[in-house]
C-alpha cells in the first residue's frame, strides 16, 4: 500500500505507539498494590506468630465464613451480616472455665478496636440458653460485647464442636477465614493486639 511507503504514516504509527504504552505505564503504577514491610495476618506472616498467638494457625487453604445462622437477641443473623469488618469470633459456655477465664480480654479487645472496622463476635454455644449466658456476662462485668448466641450448638458443630471450646476465628472483611486458635488466650496481650491490627489495616 502506499501509504505505508510514507515517512509520515510511521512518524504518526510511532508516535501513538509511544503515547499508548507511556499510558499503560502510568496507569499499571498507579494501580500496584502498596509494599509494606509491615507483618501481617493477611499474608499469613508467621512472625505474627509469637507468645499469646504461638498457637494461632493459619488457615490453608483459604476457608469462606459459614452460612449458618446464630442468636442475636429474637433475630437471627450469620457472620454475612459483618462482611466489611475484620471479625473474631469466639466460641464460649457457661461451663467451660478457660472461656469464661478469657472472655475479659475479649472485651477489652473489643474497647480498644471495635468499631467500623473490626468486631469481637462472642458466640455463647451452650444449650442452658441466653438468659443463663447474659448472667455469666454480668457476673464477669463484660460490658463492650453483644449476646449472640447458638444454643443448638449448630454453629459450633460446624467448627469442630463445642468440646473443643473456647475456639477463635478470624476472619478478614471478606469472610475469608484468615486462621483460628483453640484455646485460651489473654487478646490483650502485645501479640495479639499486633495479630489483629494487622488484619484491620
Amino acid at each position: 500500500m502506499e501509504i505505508l511507503k510514507q515517512p509520515r504514516f510511521w512518524l504518526v504509527a510511532w508516535s501513538l505507539i509511544g503515547t499508548a504504552a507511556l499510558v499503560y505505564f502510568i496507569v499499571a503504577s498507579s494501580v500496584q498494590p502498596r509494599q509494606t514491610n509491615s507483618p501481617s495476618a493477611l499474608n499469613h506472616d508467621r512472625s505474627l506468630l509469637i507468645g499469646e498467638m504461638e498457637d494461632f494457625e493459619y488457615a490453608f487453604p483459604p476457608r469462606g465464613s459459614p452460612k449458618i445462622a446464630f442468636d442475636y437477641g429474637v433475630k437471627r443473623v450469620s457472620l454475612k451480616d459483618f462482611r466489611g469488618k475484620v471479625v473474631l469470633v469466639n466460641f464460649w459456655a457457661t461451663w467451660c472455665a478457660p472461656c469464661l477465664k478469657e472472655l475479659p480480654s475479649l472485651d477489652a479487645l473489643e474497647e480498644r478496636l471495635g468499631g467500623r472496622d473490626f468486631e469481637v463476635v462472642a458466640i455463647a454455644a451452650d444449650p442452658r440458653g441466653p438468659e443463663v449466658a447474659a448472667e455469666f456476662l454480668d457476673r464477669l462485668n463484660i460490658t463492650n460485647l453483644k449476646l449472640y448466641t447458638d444454643p443448638r450448638l449448630i454453629f459450633a458443630t460446624s467448627i469442630g464442636g463445642a468440646d473443643i471450646l473456647p475456639v477463635s476465628i478470624l476472619y478478614d472483611a471478606r469472610g475469608n477465614e484468615i486462621g483460628r486458635l483453640v484455646g485460651e488466650a489473654d487478646w490483650t496481650s502485645p501479640e495479639a493486639i499486633q495479630l489483629v491490627e494487622s488484619a484491620i489495616r
